[in-house]
């Protein structure tokens, strides 16, 4: 099911949601796919695009890309019958991204992702 958030709030809710459903390979849920988790967000980041400005809107969407290829990547190394997992660290890197994203919606900056890695401003976004 698709839901898309009406408000800042919501949307860093739902940011929350998807990230602890990634990262604990909860995907389905009892209300949605993975594909779909990820559509509520692009569609809510689009609804709420006037709320968030245009810089912090690309940067959002430029972000959830990001973080959707490392889920991604992990998930097709992943091999979950053996011990280290290989697709480990790049489904860490989608959920250190998320937790970044949602400081940005918050108006806070971010601080999980890797500084090697980030491309965007490290303002808050706000």
């Amino acid at each position: 099911m698709i839901k898309v958030a009406q408000s800042l709030s919501e949307l860093s809710d739902s940011i929350t949601y998807l990230n602890l459903n990634c990262g604990s390979h909860s995907y389905p849920t009892e209300f949605q796919t993975y594909e779909e988790g990820w559509e509520s967000l692009s569609q809510s980041l689009t609804h709420l695009r006037r709320k968030l400005g245009e810089a912090r809107y690309t940067q959002l969407i430029e972000m959830a890309a990001q973080s959707k290829a490392h889920y991604d990547e992990g998930y097709a190394l992943s091999d979950r019958t053996i011990e280290v997992i290989p697709g480990f660290d790049h489904i860490k890197l989608g959920s250190r991204l998320m937790q970044d994203m949602g400081q940005i919606v918050r108006g806070k900056p971010p601080f999980a992702y890797p500084e090697e890695l980030y491309r965007w401003p490290r303002s808050n976004g706000a």
